[in-house]
């Protein structure tokens, strides 16, 4: 995990790292009898683990000295969902998104993470408590066979939290986190479409010597992602960083409001995001947009795209 932070942006949040500002790597793996790590799989969404690692440790606990606490999760699972809370179904506060903080906190007691995707959270605890971060059932969209295949219906332990006696005070999050202008849907100069079937992107699969598209630098485009399958994927986009405008023709979540670079489609979703190019150019070496479900970008569920001088 790399951590990228503006000067001044953090202000009024945790930020002692190892202390109240701390990384959760979030991993399942599955185990051959030598203690190697099981590599193949053949369901449908790749390879499920059932021991859970959390920044590589297995049956991991944080010991709290503060009242609050920010995690900066990071689903770094092959093919698994997370659908993050706590075992005493506490609120907790998302602040931020695969690309930075979010305008303003939101408070959620789940929060739904695909493989590759990023959040930071923060929790108040109170002094001797022992709470446990889970993941819980979520609704895929799937068949119930496939949806057990998938994790669905798991609930996992993830990591236990051990409250000290006394708890260093913490003071209340800032209203207001980041100042994000409303995507300059005016200013789009394209529109995509992108199909998800299968292991393909609009029926193809990825080729090394093939650039699907090329973009201008400093535009704005809308890319229409479509999953027509019956199992899951979702859509990660290399080098730019987008806002999610709607799923399934509805505004997404507040706690997705912010920056994003992987968008989740269950089952027949489709998202619709806004992408904002940087100004770097180079014609010949390309970006890659991709299913961040490893097996299925392994099986070539991968596209590219160049950014040029606009």
């Amino acid at each position: 995990m790399f951590i990228v932070d503006s000067d001044g942006a953090d202000q009024g949040l945790p930020g002692e790292y190892g202390v109240d500002d701390i990384p959760l790597i979030v991993q399942d793996r599955a185990f051959e009898d030598d203690r190697t790590f099981t590599t193949t799989s053949d369901a449908q969404t790749g390879l499920l683990g059932d021991t859970m690692l959390i920044n590589g440790t297995v049956n991991p606990h944080f010991s709290v000295t503060t009242e609050t606490v920010r995690l900066r999760l990071l689903n770094a699972a092959t093919a698994r969902v997370f659908n993050f809370g706590f075992s005493d179904n506490r609120e907790f506060t998302v602040i931020g998104s695969d690309g930075g903080l979010l305008p303003a906190p939101v408070a959620v007691e789940r929060l739904l993470l695909s493989p590759g995707e990023r959040a930071e959270i923060v929790v108040r605890f109170q002094p001797g408590e022992q709470p446990v971060l889970q993941s819980f059932a979520q609704e895929l969209g799937m068949s119930e066979k496939f949806n057990n295949e998938a994790g669905g219906n798991d609930v996992l332990d993830l990591l236990q939290f051990r409250a000290a006696a006394r708890l260093a005070a913490a003071p209340g999050l800032p209203l207001t986190l980041a100042t994000l202008e409303p995507p300059a849907l005016e200013a789009s100069v394209a529109t995509r479409s992108f199909i998800l079937k299968g292991m393909y992107i609009n029926g193809k699969l990825m080729d090394m010597s093939r650039i699907d598209a090329t973009v201008g630098a400093g535009t704005t485009e809308i890319w229409n992602v479509s999953n027509t399958d019956s199992q899951p994927h979702n859509f990660h986009v290399h080098g730019v960083q987008f806002r999610i405008l709607d799923i399934n023709g509805a505004e997404p979540g507040p706690e997705f409001s912010g920056w994003k670079d992987t968008v989740f489609l269950p089952v027949r979703a489709s998202a619709r995001i806004a992408l904002m190019f940087g100004p770097y150019t180079d014609p010949t070496t390309a970006y890659m947009y991709h299913c961040h479900f490893i097996r299925h970008a392994d099986h070539g569920m991968m596209g590219q795209f160049t950014v040029i001088e606009s």
